[in-house]
Protein backbone atom coordinates (compact mmCIF):
# COMPACT_ATOMS: atom_id res chain seq x y z
CA UNK A 1 0.00 0.00 0.00
CA UNK A 2 1.60 3.25 -0.64
CA UNK A 3 1.51 6.02 2.06
CA UNK A 4 1.74 9.58 1.43
CA UNK A 5 4.11 12.11 2.51
CA UNK A 6 5.91 10.04 5.24
CA UNK A 7 7.28 12.61 7.44
CA UNK A 8 9.66 11.96 10.40
CA UNK A 9 9.99 13.71 14.04
CA UNK A 10 12.95 15.74 13.76
CA UNK A 11 15.35 16.57 17.54
CA UNK A 12 13.62 19.78 17.56
CA UNK A 13 10.49 18.60 17.49
CA UNK A 14 11.16 15.69 19.80
CA UNK A 15 12.32 18.50 22.27
CA UNK A 16 8.87 19.80 22.61
CA UNK A 17 7.17 16.90 24.43
CA UNK A 18 4.55 17.56 27.02
CA UNK A 19 2.11 15.38 28.68
CA UNK A 20 -1.95 15.90 28.22
CA UNK A 21 -3.74 16.74 31.24
CA UNK A 22 -7.51 16.58 30.84
CA UNK A 23 -9.60 16.64 27.87
CA UNK A 24 -13.08 18.77 27.95
CA UNK A 25 -14.92 19.09 24.42
CA UNK A 26 -13.97 22.40 23.71
CA UNK A 27 -11.23 23.16 26.26
CA UNK A 28 -7.19 22.42 26.08
CA UNK A 29 -5.76 19.87 27.76
CA UNK A 30 -2.77 21.29 27.89
CA UNK A 31 -4.00 23.98 29.78
CA UNK A 32 -1.59 25.91 32.32
CA UNK A 33 1.34 25.09 29.55
CA UNK A 34 2.91 27.81 27.41
CA UNK A 35 2.30 27.03 23.50
CA UNK A 36 5.46 27.33 21.63
CA UNK A 37 5.42 30.52 19.38
CA UNK A 38 5.89 28.38 16.38
CA UNK A 39 3.45 26.25 16.60
CA UNK A 40 -0.23 26.71 15.49
CA UNK A 41 -3.23 25.70 17.62
CA UNK A 42 -5.14 23.15 16.60
CA UNK A 43 -9.21 22.34 17.08
CA UNK A 44 -10.01 19.03 16.60
CA UNK A 45 -13.55 17.63 15.19
CA UNK A 46 -15.29 14.46 15.24
CA UNK A 47 -18.30 12.92 13.48
CA UNK A 48 -20.55 11.75 16.00
CA UNK A 49 -20.06 8.13 16.88
CA UNK A 50 -17.50 6.40 19.31
CA UNK A 51 -14.66 5.07 16.70
CA UNK A 52 -14.38 8.74 15.00
CA UNK A 53 -14.15 10.27 18.29
CA UNK A 54 -11.95 7.90 20.10
CA UNK A 55 -9.17 8.44 17.05
CA UNK A 56 -9.62 12.01 17.17
CA UNK A 57 -9.23 12.14 20.89
CA UNK A 58 -5.62 9.79 20.31
CA UNK A 59 -4.91 12.43 17.86
CA UNK A 60 -5.45 15.40 20.26
CA UNK A 61 -3.39 13.45 22.87
CA UNK A 62 -0.52 12.71 20.64
CA UNK A 63 -0.41 16.35 19.40
CA UNK A 64 -0.56 17.51 23.05
CA UNK A 65 2.15 15.14 23.74
CA UNK A 66 4.46 17.34 20.80
CA UNK A 67 4.01 20.84 22.16
CA UNK A 68 0.45 21.57 20.57
CA UNK A 69 -2.55 23.28 22.01
CA UNK A 70 -5.64 21.62 21.18
CA UNK A 71 -9.25 21.92 21.82
CA UNK A 72 -11.61 19.12 21.51
CA UNK A 73 -14.97 19.74 19.59
CA UNK A 74 -16.13 15.68 19.47
CA UNK A 75 -19.15 14.05 18.55
CA UNK A 76 -20.24 16.54 16.61
CA UNK A 77 -22.93 14.89 14.38
CA UNK A 78 -23.06 13.02 11.11
CA UNK A 79 -20.08 14.38 8.61
CA UNK A 80 -22.02 17.38 7.35
CA UNK A 81 -21.82 18.82 10.65
CA UNK A 82 -18.29 17.88 10.84
CA UNK A 83 -17.87 19.36 7.32
CA UNK A 84 -19.88 22.56 8.76
CA UNK A 85 -17.76 23.26 11.58
CA UNK A 86 -14.91 23.25 8.94
CA UNK A 87 -16.41 25.98 7.19
CA UNK A 88 -17.78 28.35 9.90
CA UNK A 89 -13.84 28.30 10.94
CA UNK A 90 -14.55 26.16 14.59
CA UNK A 91 -12.54 23.03 13.63
CA UNK A 92 -9.49 22.68 11.72
CA UNK A 93 -8.76 19.10 11.75
CA UNK A 94 -11.02 16.16 12.00
CA UNK A 95 -10.40 12.42 11.61
CA UNK A 96 -12.58 10.75 8.51
CA UNK A 97 -12.53 7.94 5.99
CA UNK A 98 -11.39 7.95 2.69
CA UNK A 99 -14.80 6.68 0.71
CA UNK A 100 -17.13 8.50 2.48
CA UNK A 101 -15.74 12.08 2.23
CA UNK A 102 -14.58 11.43 -1.03
CA UNK A 103 -18.15 10.88 -1.94
CA UNK A 104 -20.04 13.70 -0.62
CA UNK A 105 -17.33 16.02 -1.74
CA UNK A 106 -17.92 14.46 -5.93
CA UNK A 107 -14.77 12.96 -5.86
CA UNK A 108 -14.61 9.46 -7.65
CA UNK A 109 -14.23 6.49 -5.48
CA UNK A 110 -13.50 2.89 -5.50
CA UNK A 111 -12.00 0.17 -3.79
CA UNK A 112 -8.27 1.22 -4.47
CA UNK A 113 -7.27 3.19 -1.29
CA UNK A 114 -4.44 5.12 -3.34
CA UNK A 115 -6.71 6.30 -5.72
CA UNK A 116 -10.07 7.48 -3.73
CA UNK A 117 -6.69 9.30 -0.94
CA UNK A 118 -5.96 11.15 -4.25
CA UNK A 119 -8.92 11.62 -5.38
CA UNK A 120 -10.21 13.24 -1.87
CA UNK A 121 -6.85 15.43 -1.76
CA UNK A 122 -7.96 16.79 -4.80
CA UNK A 123 -11.53 17.64 -3.74
CA UNK A 124 -10.58 18.85 -0.62
CA UNK A 125 -8.43 21.33 -1.83
CA UNK A 126 -11.43 23.03 -3.69
CA UNK A 127 -13.12 23.40 -0.19
CA UNK A 128 -13.95 26.57 1.31
CA UNK A 129 -11.36 26.70 3.25
CA UNK A 130 -8.90 24.97 1.36
CA UNK A 131 -8.36 21.69 3.19
CA UNK A 132 -6.05 18.75 3.08
CA UNK A 133 -4.93 14.75 4.46
CA UNK A 134 -1.80 13.22 5.42
CA UNK A 135 -1.54 9.44 5.15
CA UNK A 136 -4.26 6.96 5.59
CA UNK A 137 -4.30 4.30 8.07
CA UNK A 138 -3.74 0.66 6.78
CA UNK A 139 -7.18 -0.50 8.68
CA UNK A 140 -10.08 0.14 7.05
CA UNK A 141 -13.84 0.32 8.65
CA UNK A 142 -16.83 0.33 5.74
CA UNK A 143 -20.09 0.90 6.31
CA UNK A 144 -22.20 -2.37 6.28
CA UNK A 145 -25.69 -3.75 7.33
CA UNK A 146 -26.17 -6.36 9.71
CA UNK A 147 -29.11 -9.05 11.12
CA UNK A 148 -29.55 -10.70 14.23
CA UNK A 149 -28.18 -14.34 13.46
CA UNK A 150 -32.20 -16.06 13.45
CA UNK A 151 -33.15 -12.88 11.06
CA UNK A 152 -30.45 -14.85 9.02
CA UNK A 153 -30.73 -18.27 9.32
CA UNK A 154 -34.67 -17.73 9.09
CA UNK A 155 -34.58 -15.80 5.53
CA UNK A 156 -31.11 -17.50 4.37
CA UNK A 157 -29.23 -13.82 4.68
CA UNK A 158 -25.24 -13.98 3.70
CA UNK A 159 -25.07 -11.16 1.37
CA UNK A 160 -26.56 -7.36 0.57
CA UNK A 161 -27.95 -9.43 -2.59
CA UNK A 162 -30.41 -11.79 -0.88
CA UNK A 163 -30.97 -8.47 1.41
CA UNK A 164 -32.40 -6.71 -0.81
CA UNK A 165 -34.81 -9.60 -1.98
CA UNK A 166 -36.48 -9.31 1.41
CA UNK A 167 -35.82 -5.78 2.34
CA UNK A 168 -39.26 -4.67 2.35
CA UNK A 169 -40.32 -6.89 5.36
CA UNK A 170 -37.74 -5.72 7.38
CA UNK A 171 -37.50 -2.41 10.09
CA UNK A 172 -34.06 -0.66 9.13
CA UNK A 173 -32.41 1.26 11.76
CA UNK A 174 -30.63 3.98 9.28
CA UNK A 175 -28.85 7.40 9.96
CA UNK A 176 -30.84 10.66 9.74
CA UNK A 177 -28.38 11.34 6.93
CA UNK A 178 -29.23 8.02 4.93
CA UNK A 179 -31.47 9.54 2.22
CA UNK A 180 -28.29 12.08 1.01
CA UNK A 181 -25.69 9.61 1.88
CA UNK A 182 -24.51 8.68 -1.60
CA UNK A 183 -23.18 5.57 0.05
CA UNK A 184 -26.44 4.84 1.74
CA UNK A 185 -29.83 5.38 0.20
CA UNK A 186 -28.70 6.40 -3.09
CA UNK A 187 -25.99 3.95 -3.29
CA UNK A 188 -28.38 0.99 -1.82
CA UNK A 189 -30.54 1.78 -4.62
CA UNK A 190 -28.44 2.02 -7.65
CA UNK A 191 -26.03 -0.82 -6.76
CA UNK A 192 -29.02 -3.58 -4.95
CA UNK A 193 -31.89 -1.92 -5.70
CA UNK A 194 -33.13 -1.27 -2.19
CA UNK A 195 -35.34 1.89 -2.42
CA UNK A 196 -35.26 3.08 1.34
CA UNK A 197 -38.13 5.81 0.84
CA UNK A 198 -40.19 2.83 0.79
CA UNK A 199 -39.37 0.54 3.97
CA UNK A 200 -40.08 0.80 7.15
CA UNK A 201 -37.34 2.74 8.91
CA UNK A 202 -36.15 4.14 12.22
CA UNK A 203 -33.70 7.11 12.76
CA UNK A 204 -30.85 5.89 15.05
CA UNK A 205 -27.04 6.63 15.26
CA UNK A 206 -25.29 4.74 13.03
CA UNK A 207 -22.26 2.58 14.19
CA UNK A 208 -23.19 3.38 18.09
CA UNK A 209 -24.69 0.71 20.65
CA UNK A 210 -27.92 2.64 20.19
CA UNK A 211 -28.38 1.15 17.13
CA UNK A 212 -27.02 -2.58 17.95
CA UNK A 213 -29.21 -2.83 21.23
CA UNK A 214 -32.23 -1.78 18.83
CA UNK A 215 -31.32 -4.45 16.78
CA UNK A 216 -30.25 -6.91 19.45
CA UNK A 217 -33.76 -5.96 21.56
CA UNK A 218 -35.70 -6.57 17.94
CA UNK A 219 -36.90 -2.77 17.28
CA UNK A 220 -35.41 -2.87 13.95
CA UNK A 221 -34.39 -6.09 12.17
CA UNK A 222 -31.41 -4.55 9.96
CA UNK A 223 -28.87 -1.84 11.64
CA UNK A 224 -26.73 0.42 9.78
CA UNK A 225 -23.00 0.06 11.47
CA UNK A 226 -19.29 0.15 10.65
CA UNK A 227 -17.54 -3.38 10.24
CA UNK A 228 -15.28 -2.75 13.18
CA UNK A 229 -18.16 -2.05 15.67
CA UNK A 230 -17.37 -3.91 18.69
CA UNK A 231 -21.18 -4.71 19.19
CA UNK A 232 -21.47 -7.34 16.13
CA UNK A 233 -19.23 -10.12 17.75
CA UNK A 234 -20.75 -8.88 21.30
CA UNK A 235 -24.04 -9.83 19.56
CA UNK A 236 -23.52 -12.35 17.08
CA UNK A 237 -24.81 -10.45 14.32
CA UNK A 238 -24.58 -11.65 11.05
CA UNK A 239 -22.87 -8.81 8.68
CA UNK A 240 -23.75 -9.68 5.05
CA UNK A 241 -21.69 -9.44 2.69
CA UNK A 242 -21.27 -6.54 0.65
CA UNK A 243 -21.33 -8.68 -2.64
CA UNK A 244 -21.77 -5.90 -5.29
CA UNK A 245 -19.22 -3.44 -3.81
CA UNK A 246 -21.24 -0.90 -2.55
CA UNK A 247 -18.31 0.28 -0.23
CA UNK A 248 -15.73 2.18 -0.90
CA UNK A 249 -11.97 2.28 0.16
CA UNK A 250 -12.79 3.23 4.19
CA UNK A 251 -9.86 3.84 5.60
CA UNK A 252 -8.87 6.67 8.01
CA UNK A 253 -7.22 9.40 7.55
CA UNK A 254 -6.83 13.07 9.30
CA UNK A 255 -8.32 15.74 6.98
CA UNK A 256 -6.59 19.68 8.30
CA UNK A 257 -6.81 22.79 6.68
CA UNK A 258 -3.97 23.52 4.35
CA UNK A 259 -3.89 26.77 6.32
CA UNK A 260 -2.69 23.91 9.68
CA UNK A 261 -0.86 21.60 7.30
CA UNK A 262 1.35 24.63 6.40
CA UNK A 263 2.13 25.72 9.90
CA UNK A 264 2.42 22.36 11.51
CA UNK A 265 4.81 21.60 8.81
CA UNK A 266 6.77 18.50 9.99
CA UNK A 267 6.14 18.45 13.35
CA UNK A 268 2.32 18.30 13.10
CA UNK A 269 2.01 15.87 10.15
CA UNK A 270 4.78 14.08 11.67
CA UNK A 271 2.70 12.82 15.41
CA UNK A 272 -0.23 12.29 13.26
CA UNK A 273 0.66 10.49 10.66
CA UNK A 274 2.63 8.32 13.63
CA UNK A 275 -0.99 7.13 15.23
CA UNK A 276 -2.63 6.74 11.92
CA UNK A 277 0.21 3.99 10.89
CA UNK A 278 -0.36 2.15 13.61
CA UNK A 279 -4.40 1.88 13.20
CA UNK A 280 -5.05 -1.90 11.36
CA UNK A 281 -8.46 -3.47 11.35
CA UNK A 282 -7.65 -5.03 14.08
CA UNK A 283 -6.36 -2.09 16.39
CA UNK A 284 -9.92 -0.53 15.13
CA UNK A 285 -12.02 -3.58 16.55
CA UNK A 286 -9.84 -3.72 19.87
CA UNK A 287 -10.18 0.19 20.53
CA UNK A 288 -14.06 -0.41 19.97
CA UNK A 289 -14.24 -3.38 22.13
CA UNK A 290 -12.71 -1.35 24.98
CA UNK A 291 -15.30 1.60 24.26
CA UNK A 292 -18.01 -1.26 24.91
CA UNK A 293 -16.48 -1.74 28.10
CA UNK A 294 -17.01 1.98 28.87
CA UNK A 295 -13.84 3.48 29.62
CA UNK A 296 -13.22 6.82 28.46
CA UNK A 297 -11.98 8.00 25.60
CA UNK A 298 -9.54 9.92 27.21
CA UNK A 299 -8.28 6.88 29.54
CA UNK A 300 -8.12 4.56 26.07
CA UNK A 301 -6.67 7.09 24.51
CA UNK A 302 -3.78 7.84 26.82
CA UNK A 303 -2.88 4.08 27.65
CA UNK A 304 -2.72 3.31 23.85
CA UNK A 305 -0.26 6.23 23.37
CA UNK A 306 1.79 4.56 26.06
CA UNK A 307 1.57 1.28 25.16
CA UNK A 308 2.74 2.63 21.99
CA UNK A 309 5.79 5.25 22.77
CA UNK A 310 3.77 7.54 21.42
CA UNK A 311 3.17 9.86 24.76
Amino acid sequence: MRMHRKLALGAATLALVLSACSSGEGESASAGASQPADLPSVSIGSAAFPEAALVAEIYAQALEANGFTVDRHLELGERDAVRAAFGAGEINLAPDYLGGLASLLGAEVSSDADATHDAMITALGEEDPPQTALDYSPGTDADGFVVRQETADELSLATMSDLAGVADQLVWGLASGCPDNPLCGPGLNDVYGIDISTLDTESLTPCSAEIAEALNNSAIDVAQVCTTQAEIAGFNFVLMEDDKGLAPAQNLAPVLTQELADAGGDALAGALNAVTELLTTDELTALNLRIADQESYEDIASGWLSDNGLN
